[in-house]
């Protein structure tokens, strides 16, 4: 018996090393990109943390690698980030990428456009700034004959967009930090994530533009230039020019209609704030139709209350963000 688990002790061990062995070969202060698994096995050696950006979204074959240009593509933005993974060895890019095509479907990722080997297109030129900008050389770029390319977008009220890219390494220079890992045939995946930029959360004064473009591609806008004393649900003068802008925006689309939602931080008793945050909706609504001629039946009224948080009430940073008045597609 004793015997026995100190065996089992023994490959438990020796396990956790083999573990700690392979997950220290990522880079460090990296990490997956949420939600998304790896490929077991993987090693994650390239990495930029989200940041705001614009990116172009491969939906066809490129006709330029350097500035890439597409067939057919969309210029988007939000939080891009890059993550390059070295694949176990002796495992095919088709593996890898029958893997991510699951891994699309398991997350409810919407294929867009989807390139395998042997189609037209050859991608991996296309990635020199991210190449750049996660010291990769080129390792990525001349495997045209054997590489895949898949571009989903999530089901989300604000989408997130994925760029899975596989290929095996053939040509090219080969960064010092990676000499004797990567090696001709060794498999490589590419991913990019383009994760929303959160509009509110800025607390930004919108025109009516800035609305349209968020409603058309989330449904919904946060308005932060809409005021009111603590309490009280009167618009303050203040708010003219968010009005402006709001009542701007919905002449411009004579078909659009919006739910007015008041949203409260957590300070004072639920049921107070929620009563309070459909008063100050109501008022909203009141002063798009009697100063500025918006038909009646194109609005309504709601309120939150305290219970749809953007953002933590522990801090007044957070309760600033939470206090606001979202327009809802209706």
């Amino acid at each position: 018996m004793n015997r026995t688990l100190k065996a089992v002790l023994t490959l438990c061990f020796l396990s956790s090393v083999a573990i700690l062995t392979s997950a220290g070969q990522d880079l460090p202060k990296s990490k997956d990109p949420a939600r998304m698994k790896r490929y077991e096995g993987s090693e994650l050696i390239g990495y930029r943390a989200p940041k705001f950006d614009e990116y172009l979204l491969p939906l066809g074959p490129p006709s330029n690698f350097n500035p890439p240009v597409y067939e057919k593509s969309k210029p988007i933005e939000g939080q891009v980030s890059y993550y390059t993974y070295l694949a176990p060895a002796g495992r095919s890019p088709a593996e890898i990428f029958r893997n991510y095509r699951q891994e699309f479907q398991r997350l409810g990722i919407d294929v867009q456009y989807e390139k395998n080997a042997g189609q037209p297109g050859d991608f991996g030129s296309t990635f020199d700034k991210i190449a750049n900008d996660c010291d990769l050389a080129q390792i990525l770029a001349y495997d045209g004959a054997d590489e895949r390319l898949m571009v989903g977008q999530s089901r989300d009220t604000k989408p997130s967009y994925y760029v899975v890219f596989v290929t095996a390494y053939n040509d090219g220079v080969i960064p010092e930090r990676l000499q004797g890992r990567v090696e001709k045939g060794r498999a490589l995946a590419q991913l990019v994530v383009i994760a929303p930029e959160a509009m509110e959360k800025k607390m930004a004064f919108l025109n009516a533009d800035d609305m349209k473009l968020a409603i058309h591609d989330s449904g919904e806008v946060a308005v932060y230039g809409l005021y009111f004393d603590t309490d009280k649900d009167a618009v303050k003068s203040e708010s003219q020019p968010a009005l402006a802008e709001i009542a701007k925006l919905l002449k411009s689309e004579p078909s659009l209609r919006l739910h007015v939602v008041g949203h409260t931080d957590n300070q004072g008793k639920p049921d107070y704030n929620l009563d309070l945050s459909h008063r100050r909706a109501t008022s909203v609504v009141a002063e798009l139709t009697s100063k500025f001629g918006i038909g009646a039946n194109r609005l309504d009224a709601f309120g939150c209350g305290i219970y749809s948080p953007v953002a933590s009430n522990e801090a007044e940073t957070g309760r600033a963000k939470n206090r606001r008045v979202e327009l809802v597609q209706w």
